[in-house]
This record gives structure tokens, sequence and C-alpha cells, in this order.
């Protein structure tokens, strides 16, 4: 029996390959029946198209004479016609057992079904418009073919996958004592008539023992001293099912062609079932990629490493990739093997800003996009894969990283790039998705990506939203209405409720000023000034904002210790003490991890304050707690901690965040690779501390909810600000003053 033609029509001679299997969709009896297997009940369910889907049939066979005829106007009645009956197919798969449709093969291969749909659907849509005419009308009808016989396909190869999961379904009967070969022989040319024939193995699904004997006889085919094949007697039964259809050699018994050797034995049948295995992965060259980014299987991708892995990647004794190009990293990136580093998305698009430029990045995607893959004539599963990888990562670039001040110059190259390749190679949800997170980067007066505004969305989704309130009023309220701030003193608000409103307010002011910068924009600042030089792209106001914040947060640090040293004895000194670290320690109840810092740091100052010994058990409670939050000991990874669990509104200090990132600004930018020397790579330990700060800071982006009492906020902060008006060491000689006047007046007390 002569084997037809492949299952995908050559690109070079559609014609004659669609006019070969135009034949093919015949439903002529003899050629509808796939042959059973030996081992399994002859109950079990067979999908026949003839029988159980007849109505698709016809618009098949329909639609290849409207193409030979070139018929336009009959191929716009058949496409949808051929469209509501695979819909139909595809709905009463539904009706299978759950435990079928739950398997993944059975999932991944109705994807390849939904892709190949889809794919034709988007072809033959035009066809809706009455006067559409295509440029080319040939080509474009057999382009309509090609996708159809893609859809029969991935169609055969879906309920081909269903009879398999049912028939595993089913208890295995009996072994037999024997199993009929079914021998295949193929029509060759001229001068191949000489070759040898093929062999086919029984079922992979045919118990076997370690030792490769078992009580079941493996059938295989003897050879002669010669060592040319002797036929045993074959019995072909009718062919049913798809096999019918296409005519294919591949059926649901592989078939793998070996020439035999001289040999006394047979071949092992353990070694041929694995390459049966292999050429069967090599085979499947359409995998369900139809959803946007989710579905990848890598197995294939990790199993052809690039060349210059060696020299452009160095990962260390954990696995986690320390060193790279900037081709290395891209390439690491769109590959399956970077999905267990969660972080280096985050790393590469927070920090390629300061080891390259947009320019470069959008070459090197492009080049990745266009790379050729070992194999990839065989099988091009790992190709769709990176242009997938890079299709949802420019996508994230765009939608979450995207700055019209320094990436303006490649919106034009990158948006050429997403309508003609990634229209042209991708599904319709990929590449309108990504036409649409372009188009909304374009419409953005300054779009700075909704990354920042994404992350507070997640974490607010997960957490309800807490209301402060404080309903109690200070005596001197009027004085504060008016402006008259000189005569408001922090003891009058010594009490739970008006502590509770100090501490809502104070919240208030340096939220307001927190929220004014990113994180994003606070990091590099830092990064130029511990560098001294700026970074790729325009300049903004991001460095005073931060240093607002920052100056805000050392101004209530000097207010508390100015309240401190400003009491007039030991014993009102100690009260002091007692009311900033009660104070310090309801910042640190709503997470006002800024403000509590800056208060309790101001009493631990004992080169000032001197030595807490009289502050009582709760405070002294208070004080060890708040120093163990803060200690710099583990470098503050409570506090950390607390950071990045944290699922409500905090706001941070800055102390952490400025000393991570600038500590690591000493490491080289670019080192040589440890095992070629002369291979300078990106140094990515650099730049991994600098994001986990950025990150922290996001989550602090969490907005609270309280009632701002306007009179209140105008005190505190005209007192705070007033701070800001001296140097630091100013402000210290005069607490130093201060200590020493008390402690004379104290002195002579005493004496």
């Amino acid at each position: 029996m002569a084997t037809s033609n492949t299952i995908t029509p050559s690109p070079l001679k559609p014609r004659t390959i669609l006019l070969s299997q135009m034949s093919e969709y015949s439903t002529d009896s003899d050629k509808l029946a796939v042959p059973s297997s030996c081992i399994y009940s002859s109950s079990v369910q067979q999908f026949d198209i003839e029988t159980t889907f007849p109505a698709i049939l016809n618009p098949i066979k329909l639609l290849h004479e409207a193409a030979d005829k070139q018929d336009l106007e009959s191929i716009r009645g058949l496409a949808p016609i051929f469209c509501q009956c695979l819909a139909t197919i595809l709905c009463s798969m539904e009706q299978l057992p759950m435990d079928v449709r739950r398997a993944s093969a059975y999932g991944h291969a109705e994807h390849g079904v939904r892709f190949s749909e889809k794919a034709f659907i988007s072809h033959a849509r035009p066809l809706v418009d009455p006067d559409f005419e295509p440029p080319n009308r040939r080509q474009f009808i057999w382009r309509t073919l090609e996708l159809m016989d893609m859809i029969m396909s991935s169609l055969k190869r879906f309920m081909q996958c269903v009879e398999r999961l049912l028939r595993q379904m089913k208890p295995l009967p009996d072994t037999p004592e024997e199993c009929e070969l079914e021998v295949e022989t193929e029509e060759e040319d001229d001068d191949q008539c000489n070759e040898a024939g093929q062999i086919s193995l029984p079922s992979q699904d045919l118990p076997q023992s370690s030792e490769g004997s078992s009580t079941e006889k493996t059938c295989v085919e003897e050879v002669n001293e010669l060592g040319s094949l002797v036929e045993p007697p074959a019995v072909k039964p009718p062919k049913r099912g798809l096999s019918g259809i296409f005519g294919l050699s591949l059926n649901l018994r592989r078939k793998i062609s070996r020439r035999f050797s001289k040999t006394d034995k047979p071949a092992p049948v353990e070694k041929l079932t694995t390459r049966a295995s292999h050429a069967r992965a090599t085979a499947n060259i359409r995998n369900s990629i139809a959803l946007f980014p989710e579905l990848f299987d890598g197995t294939l991708e990790n199993s052809l490493p690039h060349p210059d892995d060696s020299t452009e990647l160095f990962l260390d004794r954990n696995g986690v990739l320390q060193l790279a190009s900037l081709r290395g990293l891209i390439r690491y990136l769109t590959s399956a093997v970077s999905d267990d580093d969660l972080e280096l998305a985050d790393v590469f698009f927070l920090c390629f800003r300061y080891f390259s430029t947009p320019a470069l990045v959008l070459e090197a995607f492009i080049e990745r996009y266009k790379e050729k893959l070992p194999g990839q004539d065989l099988a091009p599963i790992p190709s769709m894969h990176v242009k997938m990888r890079v299709a949802r990562l420019l996508n994230q670039w765009v939608d979450l990283h995207w700055r019209n001040s320094e990436d303006q110059d490649v919106f034009a190259t990158l948006t050429q790039f997403a309508f003609s390749d990634l229209s042209r190679d991708l599904p319709r949800e990929v590449s309108s998705k990504f036409i649409d997170t372009l188009h909304n980067a374009a419409c953005a007066k300054e779009h700075k990506g909704r990354r920042l505004e994404k992350t507070v969305q997640l974490i607010q989704s997960s957490s309800l939203a807490e209301e402060l309130s404080s309903l109690w009023e200070p005596r001197d309220k009027k004085a504060m209405v008016k402006g008259e701030f000189e005569k408001i003193k922090l003891s009058n608000f010594a009490s739970p409720q008006g502590m509770e409103l100090l501490t809502h307010q104070l919240t208030v002011l340096l939220w307001e000023k927190y929220r004014d910068f990113q994180p994003e924009d606070a990091a590099r600042f830092w990064v130029e000034e511990a560098t001294g030089k700026s970074t790729y792209g325009v300049s903004n106001d991001a460095g005073l904002k931060v240093t607002t914040y920052a100056s805000f947060e050392k101004a209530i640090h000097l207010w508390a210790l100015d309240v401190i040293m400003s009491a007039s004895s030991m014993e009102a000194r100690t009260e002091k003490v007692q009311f900033v670290l009660e104070w310090a320690h309801e910042c640190h109840k709503i997470r006002n991890y800024a403000a509590s810092w800056a208060l309790f740091s101001a009493c631990d100052r004992q080169s000032l304050v001197g030595p807490l010994v009289n502050i009582g058990t709760k405070h002294d409670a208070i004080l060890l707690a708040l120093r163990l939050f803060f200690s710099h000991t583990n470098h503050m990874k409570s506090y950390k901690d607390a950071i990045q669990s944290s699922v409500g509104p905090t706001l941070p200090t800055l102390v952490l965040f400025v000393g991570d990132v600038k500590r690591q600004c000493g490491d080289k930018e670019c080192v040589d690779h440890p095992n070629a020397p002369g291979h300078k790579l990106i140094n990515l330990r650099r730049y991994r501390p600098l994001t986990r700060a950025v990150r922290d800071m996001e989550r602090c982006h969490i907005p609270y909810h309280i009632q701002r009492v306007d009179y209140v906020c105008q005190w505190m902060e005209q007192v705070i600000c007033s701070y800001l008006s001296r140097p630091e060491n100013e402000w210290e000689d005069i607490f130093y003053d201060k200590k020493k006047k008390l402690n004379r007046k104290c002195s002579i007390y005493v004496a």
C-alpha cells in the first residue's frame, strides 16, 4: 500500500500536494478504517468522521472543487459552513468523560485544533465583505486550502489522542499469545527500489518486563542470512477513521523504519521504542500556543542549548544567572530555563538602561525573534516558543516599563515589527494584544508604564481597605485654625485620642510626599548620586522629591530630639522619652515605619539622651521591640520581611533602600567570564539588590484611607519644616549644649 503525502503542505509546491490530498477526502468504505490494536478490546469507542461527523466531509470536497475552478464565491459560502461543522465537532467532544478532558494530552491536542481554527477564521474573515477581492486570487485560495488541511490534520491527532485516552481508561484484556504484524511497504522512485522495507513495532502500551522478556510474545520480523526481511503473512483489515481521510503513514500505531544489518538476534525492543518516542515528539510541530502568554512546554527547547551560552552566560552553583552579555541575557529570558528565576525579568526591565539603550535592546529582541534555531526544520516548536516569549516580553516592556522620554526613538521600529512579523507569525490574540498596548502607550501624554499601578491594584485586590479616623479635637483648636502655631505644644496631645490624631495626621503628611515619586526614579537617583554619572535618558525631578521625603523624615527625628533635650529636668526628660516612644509605637502599628524609625531613633541616641533606665517596663518593652525590628546587625531583616509581607498601606524609611542600592554601586558594571577571560559580561549581581529595593518600595504605594485634618497638618508641617532651616550639624551642636546645661543644672541641684 503506497503511503500518502505528509499532513503539512510544502510551502514550495502547495498545489501539487493539495491536489494529491483532494482524493483522500473521499468517503469510500475501503478508506475509512483504523486498524485495531491487538491488545485492546473492540468495545473501545472509535471516532469515525464518516459515521460520527459526516457533515464536515461535503464542505471539504466542495472546497477543493471550488479551488480547482478558482471560484471565490463558492469558497465565500462554504467557509462558514466548514467552520460551523468544526465548531459542532469540538462542542460534541465536551461530552467526553471529565477524566479524559482533564488530561494534559487532551488539552494540548485540543489547543492545536483551536489554534488551527483561529488561523483559518482570521484568514477567511475578509470574505464576509461581498466586495472583497484578494490581490492574488490564486494564492489566497490555496492558502485557504492549506489552513483547512492544517485543521483536519490537528483534528485527526486530537481524535487519536481521545481514542488513546479512552483505551487507557478501560482495563486491559488478557495478553494475547500472538500479535499480528502490519507490514507497510512504500512505492519509491526507481533509484530507491533496492531500499530495505519497513517494520512496525507493537504499540508502546504493550506491557514489558524490565529484562526485555515477558509473559507475552513480542513480535519482531525475522531476517535471513543475507540480512533481508522475511515478510510474514499479514492480515490487513479495512481502514477506518481519519486515516482513511488523510492516508497517512503515521497512524495510531507508530511506524519506525529501520534497515536490518546482518545479525543473529533481533534489535532490542526497548531501544527502538525510545527512538519511536523521539520521532513522535519531533513530528508534533504544532503546539497549543494560541493562549498568550501562558502555554509553554520547554522540553524540546531545553534540549537544544545555544552554542554561545558557554561564553555569554554564567550561572552560580545554585543555578542563578549572575553574568551575561546583552544577547545572551535576552536569549536566556526567552528560554524555558529562565522560568525558575522569577525576578530576572524585573531585573532586566528595571535596570537595562544602566548597561544598554532601548535601541540596542530592541535590536537584540528582534534578532532573537528571527534567529534560526538548531533543528528548526524538523521541529519548529522551539522557534514558536521563542517567538511567543519575545512577544510577551515586548508587551511587558511597553505595558509596564515604557518611558516616552527615553524609548520614543524605537517606537516606530517596534510598531513596524509588530504589524509585519508578529501579525504574520503569531496568533491574532497575541499580535492584537501587543498592538493595543502600543496604541495605549502612543495615546498617553507621558507614559511611564503601568507597573506601579498594577502592583497597587494587585495588593489592594487581596486585602480590605483599612479606614483610619479620629474624632478627637485639641483644646487649642481655635489657635491652630487661626495659624497661631506658636501657642501649640506637643503635650496637648498627651492622651490616647490625641496620640491617635497625631499619628494619623503625621502619616498623611508623609504619604503625600512619598506618593510624589516613583520607586524606579528614586533608585536611579541614588545610583547617579553614588556613581557620579547620569544614566541613559532624560533626567527628571525625582531626585528633588526623594530628597524632600528623606529630609522630612530626618526633620521628624530632629523634632523628637529637640522635644526630649528641651526638658527642664531629668524627670521631665523621662516623660518626654515615654511620650515619643508611645508615638513611635502607634506609628509602627499602622505600618508607618518612616515615622516610627525617626521617633524611636531619637529616643535611642544614648550619646545625647543618656541611658534609659527609668522609663518603666511598658516603655522598655517598646524600646527593645523597635531595636530588634530596626536592627542593623542583620541588615534590618525584620523590617525588610515586614515590607515584603505587608498587604496594606505602608510607609517605608529610606535608610535600608539607600544602603542596598549604593552598596552595590561599588561592584563593576561588567566583569570577565570566569571560564573565558576577555569576554566582558553584564554583572547582574550589581542589579539584583537594586531590583529588590524597587519592588519593596512599590509595595508601599498602597494609599492610606485617613481623613485629613487640615489645621493639624498645617501646624505639624510648619513645625517640622522649621528643622530644615539649619544644617543637621548645627542642630547637633544645639542639642549637645542643651544636654550640658541640663547636666550642669542637675549636678548643682544634687550638690
